[in-house]
């Protein structure tokens, strides 16, 4: 079963099909991020969002029975051509289970995705940078031999975040907004 929740504003600064930052929080914009728990193969994991006035809280509980073992919060798939950036920057506050930054290049969960781990229990915020070539792909949660290419960054189709510790327990991971520069 699928577990939707739409709710996440933000603001797209386009150039072109490019995306320069995103702005979480009731006062930016609108258009949708979804959050989709382990639900979708079995688990029981929950994960939901609430909205702030300058953020968005993604928040939840893991759970490792019937298989499951993550929460993730997903933007629309949408194409987005990153390979003008050299890094991504993220403000965000962190609680219990780690979380990863993430980006998609296929919409199949099978296919490789690539992940940067947040620090976490963080409770001031917390500004983390990654050089966008650098961000490690992995394939069903294990690590590949190779990070993101020219060509992987002018074709990423979904921006998110997801719990990136194989364990039991809450999680809370508040966001202010990701900048590409």
């Amino acid at each position: 079963m699928n577990v939707y929740f739409y709710a996440a504003f933000f603001i797209f600064l386009n150039i072109g099909t490019q995306v320069k930052m995103i702005n979480f929080g009731t006062k930016n914009g609108a258009n949708s991020w979804r959050v989709v728990n382990d639900g979708v193969m079995g688990g029981l994991s929950q994960g939901e969002v609430r909205l702030a006035e300058n953020s968005v809280i993604f928040e939840g509980k893991v759970s490792l029975e019937n298989n499951g073992g993550f929460s993730s919060y997903r933007s629309p798939v949408q194409n987005m051509d990153l390979s003008a950036y050299q890094k991504v920057i993220i403000r965000y506050k962190s609680q219990g289970i780690a979380c990863d930054f993430t980006l998609a290049t296929s919409t199949q969960f099978y296919r490789p995705n690539f992940k940067a781990r947040l620090a976490k229990n963080t409770s001031a915020w917390q500004v983390s940078e990654f050089s966008l070539r650098e961000i490690p792909a992995f394939q069903l949660g294990r690590p590949l031999n190779y990070t993101l290419s020219e060509e992987d960054l002018s074709r990423v189709l979904r921006l998110g975040f997801i719990t990136g510790e194989k364990k039991a327990g809450p999680f809370r991971l508040e966001i202010d907004y990701i900048r590409f520069e």
